[in-house]
């Protein structure tokens, strides 16, 4: 037998539809995850483009060219009005000439406009209030054109110092296709009305193709939200699968799952493998480092960091085995910690698997990627577990 062949559950990033993630196995249904948001959302599609995915359907994106993940975001809002029509008067413009509609977008279509700087400092701008000692991600997508020099600044009018000083970032960006750049910062005590500056080009003249601007109260930058008139919200990503009892385990098994954290959790991200009543439970994640902890009967049989407590943006493979007196943490192909710890579970079997801690409370969600999710009914050898997280 094969380990796809001893699977109870294989779960990926490659099928889904409003309000579903499709399970591999079992084929029945019966381990499919239902997803839950309200709005819509974007995902980078496997031709690189920037699709708009409907309510409720699972962002699977393509986000680093190759494999598709499940993205799980949080709630998001982008304060930034108009975000793909600079003709529009929201854009203060001093010196600069839009062309609407110029060029083909990072979405595929043409509605990406071309901005022209004539003589003079010339300057776009978009008033925004922003909130005071409040951290901010601003972000937007440009390509080169005859421009030898690009500048970005963004000026609070309320009295703090310039929330991101008059800079270039021309090195960024690329003549052959879209980069996305973008600039966090911290607002000071004031806060308020603040001018936010795509040009800021002190006498540098040509042209330059600007689109999909997003301001977001956040320390990183999320999927894409578009706007016109008014600011919009992308709400948070909600996935489980219930009524699992019946193919769980719960004396013995392994939860496995290849994931990746995109930008820092605030504290904690957890997929967890869980009674209703949160006594019995399995758990992988992020908790100060890549985690895994297994609890039976309330007790804690094993709490362990993986074998890479510093976060990065690497796909990592991260399985729990676990046993009454035989647990161990996988990662990436290690086995980096084991317990001998005793405890048998009691109450609810273990009957779902969730983006948060034991149950869909809401508690320490899991907001990063997902390639794939595979469950085992009985604990592997070392050489299986070698090759499931290899």
């Amino acid at each position: 037998m094969t380990l796809l062949d001893d699977a109870k559950i294989i779960t990926t990033a490659n099928a889904g539809k409003a309000g579903t993630l499709y399970s591999i196995k079992p084929d029945s249904g019966t381990a499919d995850f239902t997803i839950t948001r309200s709005t819509t959302a974007t995902r980078i599609d496997s031709a690189g483009l920037i699709d708009t995915v409907a309510i409720n359907e699972p962002q699977l994106t393509y986000s680093d060219g190759s494999c598709p993940s499940f993205l799980v975001e949080p709630q998001r809002t982008n304060l930034n009005l108009y975000s793909e029509e600079l003709d529009n008067a929201a854009w203060g413009k001093s010196d600069v000439t839009v062309t609407a509609n110029n060029i083909t977008s990072p979405d595929g279509t043409t509605n990406a406009d071309k901005c022209e700087t004539l003589s003079g400092p010339a300057q776009m701008y978009q008033a925004i209030s922003v909130a005071a000692n409040t951290t901010y991600t601003w972000s937007f997508y440009v390509k080169r054109g005859t421009m030898t020099d690009l500048g970005v600044k963004v000026l609070n009018l309320g009295g703090d110092p310039d929330y991101v000083p008059a800079a270039s970032y021309y090195s960024q960006t690329s003549a052959s296709g879209w980069t996305r750049v973008s600039f966090t910062f911290t607002t000071g005590a004031n806060g308020g009305n603040s001018y936010f500056y795509p040009i800021n080009a002190s006498g540098v003249t040509g042209t330059v193709y600007l689109w999909g601007f997003q301001l977001e109260q956040y320390s990183h930058t999320t999927s894409y939200i578009p706007t016109t008139s008014a600011i919009v919200t992308r709400v948070k990503t909600v996935w489980e699968t219930t009524g699992l009892s019946a193919i769980i385990e719960p004396l013995e098994g392994v939860l496995m799952a290849e994931i990746r954290f995109p930008y820092t959790p605030t504290n904690t991200g957890i997929i967890s493998m869980s009674s209703s009543s949160m006594v019995n439970m399995v758990n992988i994640g992020y908790w100060g480092g890549y985690f895994g902890q297994v609890s039976m009967a309330g007790n804690p049989l094993m709490f362990a960091i993986g074998g890479q407590p510093a976060l990065d943006t690497d796909f990592h493979k991260i399985a729990i085995k676990y046993k009454s007196g035989d647990c161990a943490l996988w990662f990436d192909g290690v086995e980096t910690t084991s317990s001998t710890t005793t405890s048998a579970p009691t109450g609810t079997n273990m009957n779902m698997i969730s983006g948060t801690y034991g149950n869909s409370s809401g508690l320490w969600p899991f907001f990063g990627e997902i390639r794939q999710i595979q469950y085992y009914d009985t604990i592997l050898t070392d050489a299986q577990l070698l090759a499931l997280t290899s």
